[in-house]
């Protein structure tokens, strides 16, 4: 019954629900993935050395997300690269509680493995998303729907984290996430491939594949100002989330519910992710990257002025979840309409590259600068960084506009399909 019901939905209708329960399903299993910083704070990791650990991995993750997105480039196939990424982490990830915690050396064996882990864990998220992307914007499907499947999801997951976590314990989420990231590897293997492949010539009559050309990429002026706005934004990023744990402990919630943390945020994704064809008819990608950057800037700076329990910590995580939904839905297709057909995994993955160099930055000063200045300020601080991102955006495309107001409009606004 379900086998002919699956076939009578026809080519799109299956892919949609394939991506979709691809997309979701990783998304469910990341959740479980997110106690990294809880676990190596139990283990005796203080804030700056924590700082110091995602540092180095956001200098591993520049490299993975470069070298993977040349490869889905060069290859022509992004979902070959994802299905590659999905199984390292799932195995490396699972190891790490395997790592001895006892020992004199044991946090220097944490600095060596967890990078490695994240020259697989640095690109998931990035290529999951971008599979989803590409397949929406050829295939004529709503992404934003699509994709708040991966957040009602991530929220049900997170909050059976929360639930399960003073019986299942820290150590098991690691095991558990690379069992789970299993099924989302087998919707990937089904799904469609992006019509965009790699670029190829006739030589002699043979076919020969050209070599990327990313200059295209660099003179590009609405991308480069993107990458620009991105490396600020992801200095707040990694900031702001990576001690979330930290402040919970400051003003004496338990670090254990973070889960309940991530999982309010998640289900307040939903709505404008559910809207995002509605809004992309109103308001430009562009306008909406900058609303969202807004919005979760105010969840920091709630944090530094009121937060001082978890239902006020709560209150001001509704402003990150509704723009991080925002985020979610138009920064990637923003990406995906700057970029030449042939370019785009490389156009995501250089995207990912600055933010990996900004969370170098964030993580390296952000723990010192925690441990210095106190949790309150520096909530401050990252909410300021955010409002930076956002007006250094918004003084590049006006000054954009005010540049081609003789032409009648802004042409450095991509067309919305």
């Amino acid at each position: 019954m379900i086998k002919q019901l699956f076939h009578r939905m026809g080519p799109v209708g299956r892919q949609a629900l394939i991506l979709a329960g691809g997309n979701g399903i990783f998304y469910f299993a990341w959740a479980f993935a997110c106690y990294q910083t809880v676990y190596l704070q139990n283990v005796g990791f203080s804030a700056s050395s924590l700082g110091v650990v995602n540092a180095i991995c956001s200098a591993v993750g520049i490299a993975s997300v470069a070298f993977w997105g040349m490869v889905s480039d060069k290859t022509g196939s992004l979902r070959r690269v994802l299905i590659i990424v999905l199984a390292g982490n799932s195995i490396l990830y699972a190891l790490i509680p395997q790592i001895p915690t006892g020992l004199a050396v044991s946090q220097l064996l944490l600095f060596c493995y967890v990078p490695v882990v994240n020259f697989f864990r640095a690109s998931m998220t990035t290529y999951a998303d971008n599979l989803l992307v590409r397949n929406c914007n050829e295939l004529g499907l709503n992404f934003g729907v699509l994709r708040s499947v991966g957040s009602l999801l991530f929220t049900v997951s997170s909050l059976m984290a929360a639930a399960w976590l003073p019986t299942l314990g820290v150590r098991n989420t690691f095991w558990l996430t690379g069992v789970l990231m299993i099924v989302p590897i087998l919707f990937t293997a089904f799904s469609r491939e992006p019509a965009a492949r790699a670029v190829e010539k006739k030589s002699g009559g043979k076919k020969e594949k050209n070599k990327l050309n990313l200059g295209e990429l660099f003179q590009n002026k609405a991308y480069m100002a993107f990458l620009i706005f991105g490396f600020l934004f992801y200095i707040a990023a990694a900031c702001g989330g990576n001690y979330i744990p930290f402040f919970m402990e400051s003003i004496g919630v338990d670090s254990q519910q973070y889960g309940v943390i991530l999982a309010y945020r998640a289900i307040l994704e939903i709505p404008f992710l559910v809207l995002m064809l509605r809004l992309r008819r109103k308001f430009s990608l562009r306008v909406m990257v900058l609303g969202a950057a807004v919005l979760m800037s105010l969840e920091s700076l709630g944090f530094g002025f009121f937060a001082n329990s978890l239902s006020t910590m709560l209150l001001f995580c509704t402003f990150f979840g509704l723009g991080n939904g925002l985020f979610l839905g138009s920064s990637a297709n923003y990406i995906y309409e700057l970029a030449p057909s042939h370019l785009k995994a490389s156009a995501q993955a250089f995207f990912t590259s600055v933010a990996s160099v900004a969370g170098i930055l964030g993580n390296l000063l952000g723990g010192v600068v925690y441990d210095a200045i106190g949790a309150k300020p520096f909530y401050l601080l990252v909410g300021g960084i955010y409002l930076l991102s956002a007006g250094v955006f918004l003084v590049s495309f006006r000054r954009k506009s005010a540049g081609q107001n003789g032409a009648g409009k802004d042409r450095t606004e991509p067309t919305v399909p």
